[in-house]
């Protein structure tokens, strides 16, 4: 359950919430709005639902909420949160306390910033007795952050403007069966928001659109090495604008144990092979590969399988 109420304190509820995470992306870049009538940047997160931060509001008398730990980000959403909960005229308390909990992975690229933040608004939410909609809560997420990755939407695949708040597109199918092998990247993450990127070009602008194509396709179709080809040439493009040093030695890896394709965090540092879950070998593929990715001196973040999880490492 993302968000339930607690035990009352000092006549209002405790609210609880929570909120998954992700590793990366399988696909970034600028695609087509039709509400906007332009490109907008937009993601489609590879969602790891095993992973989950969780927030408690204790409310309180006293005006203002208070975050305990650097979360500015959080402290935002849970203020932006409130002012909704009494827009919609919920028990609302004058303040109160967070308390998040969860990975500690900050930095990585594995959503801990929207996380924390979706799990405060449905903490907040819920002790106010208010249920906000995934876009409602989506778009106080992009309000307190200025950017954020869909993780309101849970497993359920979108293509998602993360700086506007709108979804480009969603698929009632879920993505195709991989299991996927993680590992750290050398470097340091690139704040995006931070930094002047070179705008995508026209001729970029249609191969995002053309990726989006193969996407639907892949979904649709629930093709494993159609989503590792997407992801994959995703990863490339923004090797040319952000490098990531030893990315290419993941991708041979990939290749030599026989994956699909590989995946990166765009604005992170992790990385993940990935592999066809139907084929009847795909065990040993999932070992050799933590093998390979061990020998060469990548730290492991997780390994996942669609349908038998296994424990973040």
């Amino acid at each position: 359950m993302s968000a339930r109420t607690g035990a009352a304190v000092g006549g209002f509820r405790v609210g609880h919430g929570s909120c998954i995470r992700h590793h990366g992306e399988f696909l970034q870049g600028c695609f087509w709005d039709a509400a906007s009538g332009t490109h907008v940047p937009g993601l489609v997160t590879v969602p790891v639902p095993e992973l989950r931060t969780h927030a408690i509001f204790r409310p309180a008398d006293g005006d203002g909420i208070h975050v305990p730990g650097d979360r500015p980000k959080s402290a935002r959403a849970a203020a932006l949160a409130l002012e909704a909960c009494r827009d919609r005229g919920g028990n609302h308390p004058a303040g109160g306390v967070v308390e998040i909990s969860g990975h500690d992975d900050r930095g990585w690229g594995m959503g801990s910033s929207t996380s924390d933040v979706i799990a405060t608004v449905r903490a907040v939410c819920a002790g106010c007795g208010v249920t906000l909609s995934r876009w409602e809560i989506s778009d106080v997420a992009v309000r307190a952050e200025a950017a954020s990755d869909p993780l309101a939407y849970d497993e359920t695949p979108v293509l998602f403007a993360q700086r506007h708040a709108r979804l480009l597109r969603r698929w009632s199918r879920p993505f195709p069966p991989v299991a996927l092998v993680g590992c750290r990247l050398p470097g340091e993450p690139v704040d995006t928001l931070a930094i002047e990127l070179e705008p995508y070009t026209p001729s970029e602008q249609r191969e995002f659109a053309r990726l989006g194509g193969l996407l639907n396709a892949a979904v649709v179709r629930a093709d494993p090495r159609l989503l590792g080809r997407v992801a994959t040439r995703s990863a490339e493009i923004h090797q040319r604008r952000v490098h990531r040093p030893g990315l290419d030695h993941v991708v041979e890896i990939c290749r030599a144990v026989g994956g699909v394709g590989v995946q990166i965090a765009h604005s992170g540092t992790v990385c993940g092979v990935l592999l066809d879950e139907r084929e009847p070998d795909v065990a040993r593929k999932i070992s050799r590969t933590r093998a390979a990715l061990s020998r060469a001196g990548f730290t492991p973040t997780l390994e996942k399988r669609s349908e038998s999880h296994r424990v973040p490492l």
